[in-house]
């Protein structure tokens, strides 16, 4: 038996039919996934932004405890403004501090860029090394 005889002995037509139609759902199924994907990431992307939010508000908070000091959102491109908004986090350090130390408050605290900020007072000299690795504060 050759051809189509041996196609309709074998059931030959019934297979290539559930092929197909297995190959078009499952091609249905996968641009309906594709045409839902931005919501679904928007939907994650605000899931986790919001555990984030919620997370660090939840540290800040220890952090603070009843402190009420304000953390700016940007720091003042005035050295000296940048310095004050800093100046109650240098007074819960013991002069001489580890820069690292400063690092890991202000972090902790929420400022924006501290890497950044705490590099531009060493240049202006409103962090003074003390040596050993230990710095001052001298702020005019």
């Amino acid at each position: 038996m050759y051809g189509l005889e041996a196609i309709n002995a074998a059931n030959g037509w019934a297979m290539a039919y559930t092929g197909a139609i297995i190959v078009f759902s499952g091609l249905v199924v996968l641009s309906f996934v594709i045409s839902q994907l931005n919501k679904i990431l928007s939907f994650w992307e605000n899931l986790i932004s919001n555990f984030k939010k919620n997370h660090q508000s939840e540290q800040t908070d220890e952090l603070q405890g009843e402190d009420n000091s304000v953390v700016p959102h940007r720091i003042p491109s005035d050295i000296k403004e940048a310095a004050r908004s800093y100046s109650h986090l240098i007074e819960d350090l013991d002069q001489p501090f580890e820069l690292t130390r400063l690092y890991a408050i202000s972090q902790q605290k929420g400022f924006p860029h501290p890497h950044i900020t705490i590099s531009n007072f060493r240049q202006a000299n409103i962090l003074v090394p003390a040596g050993d690795g230990l710095f001052t504060w001298s702020q005019p």
